[in-house]
């Protein structure tokens, strides 16, 4: 009992921080994770946002030291479960043979449209969004998608969503 109250104490830097599991429905799917936001992130007052990924067979967990540091500094952090992955589902087609390719070239993108949409994630005077992206082995794959995908609207909208970029193989 005392282990998970420290445990918890730690999770939310002492208690600065919620934690929440959040789910969302996609064009593909319902995508999840874990929701760490600074108690002051709200409309009045947005936060720069960082929505990190894990790598293959792996869950939005494995992201948690890096979002429990970058929410106390006060960074909205989304650690997410790419699809076929922790509590995210696909609805296409399971193809065995090329499974690997159904989740990995939008999982990120996918999130960096929900989490450009909620209004305690800060913008700037343009519109464009001040979220990061990054992810470790074929995380590090997806934020490389995700920001290929977003200069590919931007180049149709004028609109960049996502402003910095970290891939790590």
């Amino acid at each position: 009992f005392l282990g998970s109250f420290f445990a918890q104490m730690f999770n939310t830097s002492f208690y600065s921080v919620r934690v929440s599991r959040i789910k969302f429905n996609t064009e593909k799917g319902i995508l999840s994770g874990l929701l760490y936001m600074p108690k002051d992130a709200s409309s009045d007052n947005p936060k720069p946002t960082i929505i990190t990924t894990h790598g293959y067979l792996n869950s939005a967990e494995m992201q948690d030291a890096a979002a429990i540091e970058m929410s106390r500094r006060g960074f909205v952090v989304l650690a997410l479960d790419m699809y076929h992955h922790g509590h995210s589902f696909y609805n296409g087609v399971f193809d065995a043979s090329s499974a690997f390719f159904t989740f990995w070239p939008t999982s990120l993108y996918d999130a960096v449209q929900y989490m450009y949409k909620q209004d305690y994630v800060l913008k700037d005077e343009k519109g464009n969004g001040i979220i990061a992206v990054a992810g470790h082995s074929m995380g590090g794959f997806s934020t490389t998608m995700a920001i290929v995908k977003d200069e590919q609207d931007y180049a149709k909208t004028g609109i960049r969503k996502i402003f910095a970029g970290l891939p790590m193989g």
